[in-house]
């Protein structure tokens, strides 16, 4: 049984208000970009964002809607949206996390290996497999499925292999410090685990309503940085999914600092 997917609630306001977001900015996509596939691909875009950001700040639900605000930037300059790259990160930070309330299952760990196994062929990198090893690494404290977990990892392991002395899947990109956006995004990546120290700190339940350890939930959200870090360094990250993840982390950190500020406002 598959346990990674949340259902939508369509009876909570945000989650229709992000639904309806999310086709009106398809379509505006496809105003501006004459094509019908890009517009689906910039909507999905901040839909995905939205659930990113859900992911990370899970207590706050709409410093979401302000990192998918951010993400409106990819109606402006479009090139192509990787949805199923944001989809795999996604998978991967539930799976940590647990934030769904389910036991991951043997379907949960072999799906998001065939995933990050098509990707990583797709992609022509073995960055995805890595960033699934850490994934894995991180749940494998818990004693359930081991020989499951070890085995994803061999396979994983055996992959990167093949690839790197076969296909050369694994080289690192060259990349220009002094650069404002790599200067940008690296900054960013780094001021984000400061970020996820004080959102894991914070008591945060699953969909069961049940509390969440917090090395869990900074595992999860760790592995986000992590993985956009190592995409950057690995894959060729195009503009619009680098907007996408940016907007996740600036959206959270700009709402957090603003909720913060206004409830000392009233506190006093």
């Amino acid at each position: 049984m598959f346990t990674l997917a949340r259902k939508i609630d369509f009876s909570y306001k945000t989650n229709m208000i992000i639904a309806i977001s999310s086709l009106l900015v398809a379509c505006i996509g496809w105003f501006l970009t004459g094509q019908f596939i890009s517009g689906i691909y910039i909507g999905g875009g901040v839909f995905l964002t939205w659930a990113l950001s859900r992911e990370i700040d899970p207590n706050h639900a709409y410093s979401a809607f302000l990192a998918a605000g951010f993400s409106l930037i990819n109606l402006f300059y479009y090139e192509g949206i990787q949805l199923l790259v944001i989809l795999w990160i996604l998978l991967l930070m539930r799976a940590v996390s647990g934030i769904t309330g389910k036991e991951i299952t043997v379907i949960d760990i072999f799906s998001t290996l065939i995933l990050s196994i098509y990707l990583s062929i797709n992609n022509k990198s073995s960055v995805y497999l890595i960033v699934f090893i850490l994934a894995i690494i991180f749940i494998i404290k818990a004693k359930d499925k081991i020989t499951i977990k070890l085995t994803s990892i061999g396979i994983s392991l055996g992959v990167i292999i093949w690839q790197s002395f076969f296909m050369k899947y694994l080289l690192i990109n060259t990349i220009n410090y002094s650069n404002v956006i790599s200067f940008f995004t690296i900054t960013t990546l780094l001021i984000s685990f400061i970020l996820f120290l004080l959102l894991s700190k914070e008591k945060i339940t699953d969909d069961k309503g049940n509390k969440i350890k917090r090395s869990k939930i900074f595992k999860s959200q760790s592995l986000y940085s992590i993985a956009i870090f190592m995409l950057f360094l690995f894959d060729q990250i195009s503009t619009n999914n680098l907007v996408i993840y940016l907007s996740v982390i600036i959206g959270v950190i700009i709402y957090n600092i603003g909720f913060k500020l206004l409830n000392r406002d009233c506190s006093n």
